[in-house]
């Protein structure tokens, strides 16, 4: 049977046990996760984020002085919620402010000195920087020659040395106090608006408005892919409610030309339709319109900004595929024949794509891939993606002196190199990946939850389990395992692309869905016992609840 050969890790082989104590097991969660909350109970207060109080003087200062406010935010989707934050705050208090985004091909990421001579030029007396500068020493060093004071509101981890901005809001500065560093740019700078808006703002003003805004924050989170834990699970737990009943029209016909109108909003939903849509404008062309989108107040323009980000993105979609299926045809069809790393370059390719291509090399192959392009200087762009055995950015330490720079975590980074030594890095990072990692490095790990029987798979067990939500990074979506079943029916679907499946177990049947395996129809035999990984999902029909099983693995029992 020529079926995925993922590694199956099974975290409770004992079906007797009850599902909520295994996953709440399996997540080192308490039994207060499933207990109601308010979300005030479970927010750390915004002062204990170092820098707090003179960010919030300064800018203060700037309000009271009439001065020129610029925010700086990012081309990517946590940039892009956090930027647009900021702008309906100082639309709420009646401010007004500008705010700039770079470009990723022209400006690359975060805050410049080509970008302070911008926004100098705009007679700007104070930037807020959202979801970066904490690696922007060097510019903002040159802002304040300039007489620009800076406020930055960040949550990367500090490189280098700290710069000389007014205030430095960051969990993740070394002298951090602030009890969960794992927040995303989105909630630092809506911390900030936080200490501001309670001074600012009548108290019923100030707590509406932080609510209404949850929609941006849970969108930031889950695309950021921040661990859903502490007060990440609550901010997205309730900003999935607020989210499906936003009152943002930008955000009204986002969700209609993702194909989301009147659906439940879940991370899935965000992770999957919403963010790839307010993303295509960063990666293609400007990011800009993504912020408009999410700001604008006009129904009729927000569904044609809608609508030209979802065209955006099925154009991205096109170039992906054809990325892929170009770098494929030329890989072996034999993974043995594969080397430890899989390292591409297009000069043609757009420098916005090359992190989606790696990432869907490194998930076909289950091994690192590095994607290459061309910059404007000439130079070779490259974007990592990594396995769980394998520090990308530690790897790729041990070549710096080949770089003229690189940065990034565990399972993905970023890097620029001259072309003249591209060949001889290429040689040497094979070589070293090579010898790091071994064969069994290279199998993908499916980890799974419980092996079940079929009195615990139900209809009212799929609703017990959405308590434990929402899942996401930190808290993922449980998997659970059918021993010996069997196949009763397989039909194709989706234009051929997917497989549903009707199983059977001791006197049950289930109805399945497997999402692209089509290529598996011919290697499932009717009748042969077979071990099942599976999700439990909801299927709502004409407004109709009904159980489905989404597969995620099957071998030979």
């Amino acid at each position: 049977m020529r079926l995925p050969k993922n590694r199956w890790k099974i975290l409770n082989a004992d079906p007797t046990r009850s599902i909520v104590e295994v996953l709440l097991e399996n997540r080192k969660l308490t039994t207060s996760h499933l207990e109601s909350f308010k979300l005030s109970e479970r927010m750390h207060d915004p002062y204990l984020l170092p820098d707090m109080e003179k960010g919030v003087k300064r800018v203060l200062q700037a309000l009271d002085k009439g001065e020129k406010i610029v925010v700086f935010g990012d081309y990517d989707v946590d940039g892009i919620t956090s930027t647009a934050l900021m702008l309906y705050f100082f639309r709420k208090i009646d401010y007004p402010v500008d705010y700039l985004l770079p470009n990723r091909q022209k400006d690359g990421y975060g805050l410049r000195t080509s970008s302070v001579k911008q926004i100098a030029e705009m007679g700007t007396k104070l930037v807020i920087t959202v979801d970066n500068g904490i690696s922007s020493a060097e510019a903002i060093a040159h802002a304040a020659s300039l007489g620009i004071d800076v406020v930055v509101t960040d949550h990367h981890l500090p490189e280098g040395e700290m710069p000389a901005a007014v205030a430095v809001i960051n969990p993740n500065r070394v002298d951090s106090d602030y009890p969960f560093k794992s927040i995303c740019g989105a909630v630092v700078a809506y911390k900030l608006i936080w200490a501001l808006a309670q001074k600012l703002l009548p108290e019923a003003d100030f707590k509406q408005f932080l609510l209404d805004q949850l929609d941006l924050i849970t969108i930031g989170t889950i695309a950021d892919v921040m661990p859903l834990r502490d007060e990440n699970h609550a901010l997205v737990k309730f900003g999935l409610k607020v989210l499906s009943r936003t009152k943002k029209p930008g955000l009204i016909e986002l969700k209609k030309v993702a194909g989301l109108n009147g659906k439940n909003i879940t991370p899935i939903s965000v992770g999957y339709f919403l963010a790839p849509r307010l993303n295509a404008s960063g990666r293609l062309e400007e990011a800009d319109t993504s912020v408009k989108l999410l700001i604008e107040q006009d129904k009729d323009r927000a569904s044609y900004l809608a609508s030209y980000l979802n065209k955006l993105n099925q154009k991205r979609q096109n170039l992906q595929q054809d990325y892929l299926s170009n770098v494929i045809a030329r890989l072996p069809d034999d993974q043995k024949k594969l080397g430890r790393v899989i390292i591409v370059h297009n000069d043609e390719w757009h420098a916005g794509l090359i992190g989606l291509v790696s990432g869907k090399l490194k998930e076909r192959y289950s091994r690192p891939a590095i994607a290459f392009t061309s910059d404007e200087d000439g130079n070779l762009v490259g974007s990592a993606r990594s396995i769980e055995a394998f520090h990308i950015t530690n790897a790729l330490s041990k070549f710096s002196h080949l770089f003229l720079n690189f940065g990034g975590h565990h399972k993905a980074a970023g890097l620029t190199i001259a072309p003249e030594n591209f060949e001889e890095f290429k040689t040497a990072f094979e070589d070293y990946a090579n010898q790091q990692l071994t064969d069994e490095d290279l199998v993908s790990v499916l980890t799974i939850d419980s092996i079940v029987d079929v009195d615990q798979v139900h209809l009212n067990m799929a609703q017990t389990l959405e308590e434990l939500g929402p899942f996401g990074e930190g808290n993922p979506e449980p998997v659970f395992v059918f021993e010996k079943v069997i196949i009763r029916e397989m039909y194709l679907m989706g234009k051929n692309k997917h497989l549903r499946l009707f199983i059977e177990k001791g006197n049950q049947s289930y109805e399945c869905v497997w999402w692209n395996a089509a290529e598996y129809k011919d290697d499932l035999r009717f009748g042969r016992p077979v071990d099942v990984a599976f999700r439990i999902g909801i299927n709502n029909w004409q407004g109709r609840n009904r159980l489905q099983l989404v597969i995620e693995d099957i071998r030979p029992a």
